[in-house]
């Protein structure tokens, strides 16, 4: 663990589970210059077990999303006032714990849309244009007559999106920029009267692109399920930049055996390790978590999240 000595006004110790964050240094600048000492995790892995040693000292920590804070966690840092997270989503944190023992949590929500869709619309692209099976059967030498089906153009087609937040916003436009008319389910469309808007099952039925854009929450876990990825048209591509808990990840292996001419790409951790890769088989496309944290992103959110954390003590 790196500590830093300084001379910021907010008394106790920040504690930052990121070792690349002293990288980005105007950001790391603010934490100095706040508090009495700044603490940095030797390695990510490490950052619980160096957190919770530091104890009742600690009065706020600025974390990311591989960061599972519950009450174990908080029960060794009573002094803890504010916690940080770099990210939007809050699926790694203990609400609930943290509301009651009256630890104010920031996140960033919004700062990372940009970078997440630009993602998301290359995994469209790469499933519409058949990159992988490309690629493959250019290294193979079989060229053209290496791939099973031919790339397909997006104009004219129609993409759904499953949410409205910032990160679905981002995308509207960039889908209706390759001439494609967009629809988009949202829990709550009373909200968003400038938006398409349609019933769940009809954006299904609809949609030859699917776009998933929604936070990992008790009415959102599983949602998408053979039922409603029964309902897409021939061929559909399906993209998941959010977590892919909002899949039924035990009824994968059925969806994609009943509809095997549909394509995924899936952004999240841990792909390999529980099985979604081999349940999606080898046309989907995949990446680890990568959507939004692009350089730029990953510095904005890291600068919020550490401003906020410094407002909140500050009052």
């Amino acid at each position: 663990m790196t500590v830093v000595g300084t001379s910021g006004t907010i008394p106790g110790t920040v504690f930052v589970a990121l070792p690349d964050l002293p990288g980005n240094t105007g950001t790391f600048g603010l934490l100095r210059d706040a508090f009495a000492e700044v603490r940095v995790a030797s390695r990510r892995d490490r950052a619980i077990a160096e957190l919770t040693a530091l104890g009742p000292g600690v009065s706020a920590a600025v974390v990311g999303v591989k960061e599972r804070i519950g009450a174990e966690v908080l029960d060794a840092l009573p002094g803890l006032r504010v916690l940080g997270s770099v990210g939007t989503g809050t699926d790694h944190l203990d609400l609930v714990a943290l509301q009651e023992r009256g630890v104010r949590v920031v996140t960033t929500p919004g700062v990372n849309a940009v970078s997440v869709a630009e993602h998301t619309m290359m995994m469209v692209l790469a499933l519409a244009k058949r990159a992988l099976s490309g690629h493959r059967a250019a290294l193979t030498g079989e060229d053209r007559a290496g791939m099973p089906e031919p790339p397909v153009e997006l104009r004219g087609r129609r993409a759904g999106v499953l949410g409205a937040g910032a990160t679905a916003r981002a995308l509207l436009p960039l889908l209706r920029a390759f001439g494609m008319e967009t629809l988009v389910w949202t829990r709550t469309p009373g909200d968003h009267p400038d938006l398409p808007t349609a019933p769940l099952e009809e954006v299904f039925r609809r949609s030859d692109v699917l776009s998933i854009h929604l936070p990992l929450a008790d009415g959102t876990r599983g949602l998408v399920g053979p039922r409603l990825l029964g309902l897409l048209p021939p061929g559909a591509l399906v993209v998941n930049t959010a977590r892919k808990e909002i899949f039924d990840l035990a009824a994968l292996p059925e969806t994609v055996a009943a509809r095997p001419e549909l394509r995924f790409a899936v952004d999240d951790f841990g792909l390999a390790a529980d099985g979604t890769a081999t349940a999606l088989g080898g046309s989907a496309l995949l990446s680890p978590h990568t959507a939004g944290v692009t350089a730029e992103s990953l510095a904005a959110m890291q600068e919020s999240a550490v401003r906020q954390t410094i407002d909140v003590l500050r009052g």
